[in-house]
């Protein structure tokens, strides 16, 4: 049987171990906010846009834009099952910037192609930048289930070899 003693040093060793547990948890959250793993804790308001003033942005036109200084951006609005444009066209060997935004409820989308798996939640813009490699006409559907009309959900992807 133990003593009055060996119990308290045993409870005062399981204290330090819960301690440093919870330490390490809040040190991992602080970590995960600094590395924006949960993008806009420390203030980026450009990565998020009110879903119901679309029109006032760059999503208002949705497709593909080539900035004068030879940029190419794509900005896709999904909503009530379906992706606008429905139909994107990038050049190949060409650096894109794909710009998603969901304006109602939470979809998903899937290039297996372009390596992108994106869950597109209201307001929230989720871009990546690729480089599509091969010409080629790629269908790709919504991966959250957002309603009744989920699995009509799809936009196609082509990708242009250079004229």
């Amino acid at each position: 049987m133990l003593d009055h003693h060996t119990i308290e040093r045993y409870e005062l060793g399981w204290l330090v171990v819960a301690v440093v547990m919870v330490l390490l948890m809040f040190a991992g959250v602080i970590a995960s906010m600094i590395t924006e793993t949960v993008p806009g804790m420390f203030g980026s308001p450009a990565r998020y846009i009110n879903p119901t003033q679309l029109s006032k942005t760059e999503f208002a036109a949705p497709g593909l834009k080539v900035s004068p200084d030879g940029s190419v951006n794509a900005y896709m609005v999904a909503r009530a099952f379906q992706f606008q444009p429905n139909v994107l066209r990038v050049p190949a060997n060409t650096p894109v910037t794909l710009h998603f935004v969901a304006a109602d409820v939470i979809h998903g989308l899937m290039l297996g192609q372009g390596n992108v798996n994106a869950e597109l939640v209201p307001g929230q813009v989720a871009t990546f930048t690729r480089t599509f490699k091969s010409a080629g006409t790629f269908v790709s559907q919504c991966n959250e289930y957002c309603g009744s009309g989920h699995q009509t959900m799809s936009f196609t992807l082509i990708v242009e070899a250079p004229k």
